[in-house]
């Protein structure tokens, strides 16, 4: 994987990690189907209006492929074409939401809409959807367009993207990465109306906002091992988010990541400790939910490779991107992880005192000592709970302050102190 510099890298981190409910002035949205359909993807098309529906969005348009249609790639072109018109021509903030819901199926090399598993007609989103949308005189960069796009088929893509950071967000999110007929399972099941479900839950449990990213990231934990769902971005590091409804106390921000992916990112120069210490204390500021930590620190020629780990939905909105590669993802318990705000373990550079390294390990391991017995101490009074949380919180300080101090000690080839900064200044 090609590196990037720390200047992307910190403009892509702070993208990814960032939550910005956004208020769209008009949403436009389709959903598309076969009419000689054998997946049941009417009933799809009705669990995303319900969806709609209680976003409060109006319903969408429907187009359905007429079994008589000869070019039915040129009819999508045409309904498309007309229909991203209004987005496109509009200064205001908008969101077009495409649903299509079928046979995805690979042939000649390239993603299809399919009528049947057989594929004797298909559509091809690639030069439809995905071109249009990346052409800077369709959409050009001025434009306040965000496109989403929900795909009830299977879907892969794995490009290598560029390292931006576009304020738009151009977002796919699909039933599976891999082909198989459980991608198309019975109506209560299918990929639209599990997104449409989740949706529901938080809102009941008064979510303020959601992103799509993080309901990606639920419906991957609990998904089969058969058939997981899949998301990408076309561009970018932003995903759509939009508000709920109704009285709403629950900052979703401020839930603890619990599904976790293990990632690399290779930095094209050797980082200072001065940019160490700001990139520590910029992670430790961080809300619950990103679950970023650095695990690991490398060095080769000229270049800094960082392992790190954070929540799905950040570390989604990174794949494929250009210096980032995917290590492992996680969908376990990860309670310590979250109350400990970073953890950071250095490989020991030629000359580093062992000890440096224990004295750190052993501040962990009380740290994690004291997290289950938070745990197991679920029934005790409030009193005790609230010495746990603080003792924790105290623990949690000084491995910060014992990282921070073993790199101040291990890059001695900077020259002049370090000022302890307030801020973070990432």
């Amino acid at each position: 994987m090609d590196s990037i510099s720390y200047a992307q890298f910190q403009s892509t981190l702070r993208a990814a990690v960032g939550r910005r409910t956004q208020e769209y002035r008009s949403i436009y949205s389709i959903t598309v189907r076969w009419e000689k359909d054998d997946t049941n993807a009417e009933s799809d098309t009705n669990h995303f209006q319900n969806m709609l529906k209680n976003l409060d969005i109006g319903p969408a348009e429907e187009l359905v492929i007429d079994s008589e249609d000869l070019a039915p790639e040129f009819t999508l072109s045409r309904v498309w074409l007309n229909f991203s018109e209004k987005a496109r021509l509009s200064e205001e903030r908008s969101l077009i939401i495409f649903h299509y819901a079928g046979h995805g199926i690979y042939k000649n090399g390239s993603f299809k809409f399919a009528d049947t598993i057989a594929g004797l007609k298909t559509m091809d989103p690639q030069s439809v959807l995905f071109n249009d949308i990346m052409n800077p005189a369709m959409f050009p960069e001025f434009n306040n367009t965000d496109v989403l796009f929900i795909f009830d088929c299977c879907y892969g893509q794995n490009a290598t993207r560029a390292p931006d950071n576009t304020h738009r967000a151009f977002e796919v999110l699909a039933a599976t990465s891999t082909r198989t007929e459980s991608a198309r399972s019975p109506s209560d099941s299918t990929f639209t109306a599990k997104l449409a479900d989740e949706i529901a839950r938080r809102k009941r449990l008064g979510h303020r906002s959601f992103e799509f990213a993080s309901v990606y990231e639920s419906l991957r934990k609990e998904s089969t091992s058969r058939v997981r769902p899949t998301h990408a971005l076309l561009a970018g590091a932003t995903s759509v988010n939009l508000p709920l409804t109704g009285y709403r106390t629950v900052d979703p921000r401020d839930i603890p990541a619990d599904y976790k992916a293990l990632f690399s990112v290779t930095i094209s120069r050797d980082l200072t400790r001065q940019d160490l210490k700001e990139l520590v204390a910029w992670i430790r500021n961080r809300s619950p939910f990103t679950g970023l930590a650095i695990d690991s620190m490398y060095y080769s020629a000229q270049s800094t490779c960082l392992i790190m780990q954070a929540a799905l939905s950040v570390y989604t909105k990174l794949h494929h991107m250009q210096g980032y590669t995917l290590i492992a993802e996680n969908p376990g318990d990860l309670s310590f992880t979250h109350r400990i705000p970073f953890s950071v373990n250095y490989p020991k550079r030629p000359g580093s005192p062992v000890a440096k390294g224990r004295r750190s390990e052993r501040i962990e391991e009380n740290a994690a000592s004291k997290a289950v017995t938070a745990a197991a101490t679920e029934e005790q009074d409030e009193a005790t709970r609230r010495r746990l949380d603080r003792e924790l919180e105290e623990l949690s300080e000084a491995t910060a302050d014992n990282t921070i101090s073993y790199l101040e000690e291990e890059f001695t080839l900077m020259a002049g102190p370090i000022s302890r900064p307030n801020q973070a200044s990432f």
